[in-house]
C-alpha cells in the first residue's frame, strides 16, 4: 500500500512538472573557481521567496566582520514585525534575542518576523534596510535582482535569478567562512518545539553543508544548496520546483553531476556570466503550485514526505541534536555601531550568452555534462 501511495504521489508531482513549472531554472557552480558548470534559464527573473534572507544574513555577517555588531548584540522583536505573515517565531513585541540566535532562526526556521526585526535593528527602518539590500546586490554583481522586503514574502517588484542567487551564496561562502556552520544546522529547538530546516539534503545527501530554502505559491520550491566531497565544493540553485521532493532530487542530480564532471572545467566565470531574462516580471506559479489537488481515494494511505525522500535517497544518516535558541542572553551595550562605513566593491561584469546542457527530469542516476 505504501509503495502504491508513493507511486501515486510521484505521478502527481511529475504531472505537475509537465505544466507551467516543467522546466525550473537552475545553475551549478564550482565553489572554488567560480566556473559555471551547467545551467538552464538561470537568467530568468523569479520570485526568490525566502532565498531573500540570504541577503539579510549577508548584511548581518558584514556588520559582524566590521565590528558594527557582536554575536550577543540585541535584536528587539518589534510590534511591526508581528504583523507579517508566517513563518514566524511569534515572540512577544519587545522580546530581546541575540544576533546569533536571530541568524540561526533566519537560516533554519526562516522566520519572517525575525527578518523584519533584524532589518529595523540594522538600519532603523525596514525601508532603509531594503535600500541597503539593493545597494549591496548591485555592488556584488547581482545584475538582475530587486528586493522589496527582507524576508521574501510576495511583493510587487521583487525578483532575482538563479545566477544571482548563486553569486550571493558563493560570496557568503567565500567571504564569511567563520559562519558556514550556521547553514549546516538541520534543526533548532525553542523550548520543547523542534523546528527543522527545509533543506532535506542536509539529512539525505552525503556531503551537503548548506544553504537556504525558499517557498511561496508564486515561486514554487526554491533551494540554494552547497555540498563538499573530496576537497571540492559545489553550489547549486534550483528555482520553481513543484514540491520539496522535486526540489531535493533535482538539486542532488546537479550536485552529483558537478562532482562527476571531467576536469579541467570549461565554463565561464560566474561573475562574468550575465544571462538575460525573457520576462520583465516573474511568472506567477500560484495556479500551478497551489492548485487544489485531486482526491487520491479512500483506499490510498496518506504518504509521509519523509517516505518519499527515503524512497528517492535511501535511509538518512542520524541527525545531531537540535541546536537550542532562546530569548535573552544579550549584551545591552553591544548595539549596532553606525560610525563605521560599509565598503562597496563593484566588480567589473562582462556579457556571456553561452548556454549549457539541460538537466533531464525526473532525476536520473547520473547526469553527463558536455561542456
Amino acid at each position: 500500500m505504501l509503495a502504491r501511495a508513493i507511486a501515486l504521489v510521484v505521478g502527481l508531482l511529475l504531472s505537475l512538472g509537465a505544466a507551467e513549472a516543467a522546466e525550473p531554472p537552475y545553475i551549478l557552480v564550482d565553489m572554488e573557481s567560480g566556473q559555471v558548470l551547467a545551467q538552464r534559464d538561470s537568467g530568468e527573473r523569479w520570485y526568490p521567496a525566502s532565498l531573500t534572507k540570504l541577503m539579510t544574513v549577508y548584511l548581518v555577517f558584514e556588520a559582524l566582520a566590521e565590528g558594527r555588531l557582536q554575536l550577543d548584540s540585541p535584536v528587539t522583536i518589534t510590534a511591526n514585525s508581528l504583523l507579517v505573515q508566517p513563518s514566524r517565531m511569534d515572540f512577544p513585541a519587545g522580546s530581546l534575542i541575540t544576533v546569533e540566535n536571530a541568524l540561526k532562526i533566519l537560516i533554519v526556521k526562516s522566520a519572517n518576523d525575525v527578518a523584519i526585526s533584524v532589518a529595523e535593528m540594522m538600519s532603523g527602518s525596514e525601508d532603509a534596510f531594503i535600500d541597503e539590500m539593493n545597494r549591496t546586490a548591485a555592488a556584488i554583481g547581482m545584475n538582475s535582482t530587486r528586493f522589496v522586503n527582507p524576508h521574501g514574502l510576495p511583493g510587487a517588484g521583487q525578483y532575482s535569478t538563479a545566477r544571482d542567487m548563486a553569486l550571493l551564496a558563493r560570496t557568503i561562502w567565500l567571504r564569511f567562512p567563520q559562519h558556514r556552520d550556521l547553514f549546516a544546522i538541520p534543526e533548532i529547538r525553542y523550548g520543547t518545539s523542534i523546528m527543522p530546516t527545509g533543506n532535506s539534503l542536509l539529512e539525505f545527501y552525503p556531503g551537503a553543508n548548506g544553504m537556504k530554502t525558499g517557498y511561496i505559491c508564486s515561486a514554487g520550491f526554491n533551494l540554494a544548496a552547497t555540498a563538499s566531497r573530496g576537497g571540492e565544493t559545489m553550489i547549486a540553485v534550483v528555482l520553481g520546483e513543484t514540491s520539496p521532493l522535486e526540489r531535493a532530487t533535482t538539486t542532488a542530480a546537479l550536485l552529483d553531476a558537478g562532482f562527476a564532471s571531467p576536469r579541467p572545467y570549461t565554463g565561464p566565470s560566474l561573475s562574468d556570466y550575465r544571462p538575460t531574462s525573457s520576462v520583465a516580471s516573474p511568472v506567477d506559479l500560484r495556479p500551478t503550485i497551489c492548485a487544489p489537488q485531486p482526491d487520491a481515494g479512500d483506499d490510498v494511505e496518506p504518504v509521509d514526505p519523509r517516505d518519499l525522500l527515503i524512497a528517492a535517497f535511501g535511509e538518512p544518516e542520524p541527525l545531531p541534536p537540535p541546536v537550542p535558541v532562546f530569548v535573552g542572553g544579550v549584551d545591552p551595550d553591544a548595539g549596532i555601531r553606525v560610525d563605521i562605513p560599509l565598503p562597496q566593491p563593484r566588480p567589473d561584469m562582462a556579457d556571456d550568452d553561452r548556454f549549457f546542457v539541460p538537466l533531464p527530469r525526473p532525476r536520473p542516476q547520473a547526469v553527463e555534462l558536455r561542456l
